[in-house]
């Protein structure tokens, strides 16, 4: 069948997900993606958050049956995601949830994105005052 009209197709090649969603393959599902936000100001020192650290993708397994595929030959385990890592191979990112990389190395954690091409990772908090 033919992919909605501007949907984004997920790196399975095999499904799609609506305009303004973006794909989530190791729970085969779309999810929309956050608005953009007005930037907030900067909390005063003492009370700010730790920011979270980028975690190494660990390599994918290739044995049947496991929690998480990622494509026909590979998978992860459960609490992980997969990634897209160098060329056709694939990653583990030790986070459920989290932010593949687009160096193809490195994952953040749930609720955190991937900056500088995965040397660090910066908080999305809608939280602050």
């Amino acid at each position: 069948s033919l992919p909605p009209l501007q949907a984004v197709c997920c790196g399975d090649h095999q499904h799609c997900c609506p305009r303004g969603y973006t794909c989530n393959v190791a729970t085969q599902s779309c999810e929309k993606l956050l608005a953009p936000t007005p930037l907030l100001p900067a909390p005063a020192p003492g009370r700010q958050a730790p920011t979270p650290s980028p975690a190494l993708l660990q390599a994918a397994s290739t044995e049947p049956g496991a929690a998480v595929p990622c494509d026909a030959a590979h998978s992860c385990r459960d609490g992980q995601q997969c990634c897209r890592s160098r060329g056709d191979s694939w990653g583990c990112c030790p986070f459920a949830q989290g932010s593949c990389c687009s160096d193809g190395r490195h994952c953040c954690p749930r609720g955190s994105r991937c900056t500088r091409g995965g040397q660090g990772c910066s908080p999305q908090r809608w939280d602050l005052p």
